[in-house]
């Protein structure tokens, strides 16, 4: 068994991996790469109010214009079998929204469980 820093640190390490592969997702619009990294009850909270599940996140994908689109994470935390990464997303050098993503490891895997996005 590993001590308890090197276990969390290869969970912060596993999840800052699906972190970026989210980003990359994100920016290349493919909703194949993002499929891999949201588990199928994912769910994202807007400021609207607005719920929006996975598949309709997948399907929008590929409807939103592109833009130069750059991610910066702020903070990242593992709490055992969940964790959560914060920042802040930029499209075409303009603030756009901040979010606070939800992960959680199951069965052995992390995945993306949730979004809230603030504006």
């Amino acid at each position: 068994m590993l001590p308890l820093n090197d276990v969390s640190q290869k969970d912060l390490d596993a999840v800052l991996g699906l972190d970026e592969r989210w980003n990359a997702a994100y920016h290349r619009r493919s909703p194949a790469e993002m499929a891999e990294v949201l588990a199928d009850d994912w769910i994202a909270f807007f400021p609207e109010g607005q719920m929006v599940f996975k598949h309709d996140a997948l399907a929008g994908m590929a409807r939103n214009p592109s833009a130069a689109l750059v991610f910066e994470r702020h903070a990242s935390r593992v709490f055992g079998e969940t964790a959560m990464t914060r920042g802040t997303l930029y499209a075409n050098g303009e603030r756009v929204q901040g979010f606070l993503r939800v992960y959680a490891r199951r069965q052995g895997e992390w995945k993306a469980v949730g979004v809230q996005v603030v504006p």
